[in-house]
């Protein structure tokens, strides 16, 4: 392996462990706040807040056009030109754009909460809890620009700080809360929450040194702003499909299953979502600002795409496989016994997030290039089957048929982008990684089938993790040699 190829791989790893060390540190904490929200609240609270939370990621994913993620591409792409005034000219730009958007965003929920409460309870006794979304609405989108804009200038360290103050500080008001306020605290919890990340953020932000304490128009703004907005239309546009889609599944799964159901579907998607979640910001963190640094160079897309996604093989499968063997263990720890009914959809959840990390490899080359047309026809495209599946399943195989769904879901999509992007660009992952990933998916496929129709007891299962951890070592080694890594840490 040639030395260009070595340190591609050892960028990978060097972002993955940087998000990956603060996403355990997160996990921890949303653990701890999810074990005392099942013990304290009850299925009930978590349904609550899982419904609070998905009204305001709805209406910010609409009122914001996309601009928490398009700014990362169109900052990342100005810093790689070279003129610095033209990013800070941006960057003010976009901050209009954003406060703007984000109060207009807050107003459209106020407007609304007697008619959510009603929608949702049947009656107006949460109209205040849906208005004080609000200020949860234009807390999140400054606290999103602001991390938008480190993201783009690739000031990782600066992001896991925020990530993980944040989490910190929300989690020792929402644990008040809790306790002294039990349900009635949910709300607070949110605003409060929501608060604090943006006022952290805002001094790691201040830390950039971005001088734009200067005179700027209106129209400027418009103009400048309007080449994030174009791309934030059509991420606006996805988000909103997959806001829209966790929306209709949810009120199916309410109005068939109660809100019981609701919570135990929350917990075991936050599950999969925080355990895995390392590798997946690691690649929404760092993958694609580098991507789009490099955005009219095929031959580096290709490379980066193959080196992110062949780690991202090797880290996922022992953590997935460690999960499928202790998942009751760790449902019980993590929340309580309550939730065990929850578990076959986790384990179909792990077994998709592994072709999801395929898919999103890819994914991000549309992003990165700004082709809108070709991102919106996959991510659209998609939506076409990714509703009915998750309904379906569910009718069908009630909270196991989500898990079954979304695997299914992430097949088709993994297909899906991979061949727009070969037909659009001539894209493909290398040999290499095709190699490992159908070796790995099988392993894990076969392990789980085997589990499930044979039910291997624990000692059988902890040996097959052995061998899984010392596969993933043997592969990671052939990329990086970690020998080679611990000499020159002791040198």
């Amino acid at each position: 392996m040639s030395s260009s190829e070595n340190t591609g791989y050892k960028s990978v790893v060097k972002s993955t462990a940087l998000f990956g060390g603060a996403q355990i540190i997160q996990i921890v904490i949303a653990v701890a706040k999810s074990k005392l929200v099942a013990l304290w609240l009850g299925t009930q609270g978590m349904g609550l807040m899982s419904i609070f939370s998905m009204v305001s990621n709805l209406v910010f994913n609409i009122s914001n056009l996309g601009l928490a993620s398009s700014e990362v591409k169109v900052v990342a792409s100005e810093i790689s030109g070279g003129d610095d005034n033209k990013v800070k000219s941006l960057v003010k730009a976009i901050h209009r754009w954003v406060l703007v958007l984000g109060l207009f965003g807050g107003v459209v929920v106020v407007l609304l909460a007697k008619h959510l409460s009603s929608l949702y309870f049947e009656s107006a006794h949460y109209t205040l809890c849906f208005a004080l979304l609000f200020f949860v609405i234009v807390f999140n989108s400054l606290f999103q620009e602001h991390l938008a804009v480190m993201q783009g200038f690739r000031a990782l360290k600066s992001i896991v700080k925020t990530n993980i103050l944040g989490a910190l500080c929300g989690f020792i008001v929402s644990i008040l809360l809790f306790y002294f306020f039990r349900i009635d605290g949910i709300i607070w919890s949110l605003v409060l929450t929501a608060l604090l990340n943006c006022v952290i953020s805002h001094v790691y932000y201040k830390k950039l040194q971005i001088n734009t304490n200067f005179y700027q128009s209106v129209k400027d703004s418009i103009q400048l702003g309007s080449s994030a907005v174009k791309i934030g239309i059509a991420m606006a546009v996805s988000a909103v499909a997959v806001s829209a889609v966790e929306f209709i599944v949810r009120s199916f799964i309410t109005s068939t299953g109660g809100i019981e159901e609701v919570g135990l579907f929350s917990a075991g998607w936050a599950i999969n979502a925080q355990y895995l979640g390392l590798v997946f910001t690691a690649m929404a963190k760092d993958y694609f600002p580098r991507l789009s640094q490099n955005h009219n160079d095929n031959q580096v897309l290709k490379k980066l795409m193959s080196q992110q996604g062949e780690v991202a093989l090797i880290i996922l499968t022992p953590l997935i496989v460690g999960m499928l063997v202790l998942i009751e263990p760790c449902v019980s720890i993590l929340y309580s016994r309550e939730f065990l009914v929850a578990t076959p959809m986790i384990e179909w959840l792990l077994v998709g997030s592994f072709v999801k990390s395929g898919s999103w490899g890819i994914s991000f080359v549309f992003l990165a290039k700004g082709d809108m047309k070709a991102f919106l026809y996959n991510e659209l495209g998609i939506k076409l089957i990714t509703l009915p599946s998750y309904l379906l399943g569910y009718k069908l195989w009630g909270l196991e048929g989500v898990g079954y769904a979304y695997t299914f879901i992430y097949v088709v999509y993994f297909i899906l982008v991979a061949l727009v992007a070969y037909k659009r660009y001539g894209l493909t992952y290398t040999p290499p990684y095709w190699n490992l990933f159908i070796k790995l998916f099988l392993l894990i496929v076969i392990y789980k089938l085997t589990a499930t129709l044979f039910l291997l007891t624990y000692p059988i299962k902890i040996i097959i993790l052995l061998f899984v951890l010392m596969l993933a070592l043997y592969e990671l080694n052939k990329r990086i040699p970690i020998k080679a890594i611990f000499r020159a840490n002791k040198s």
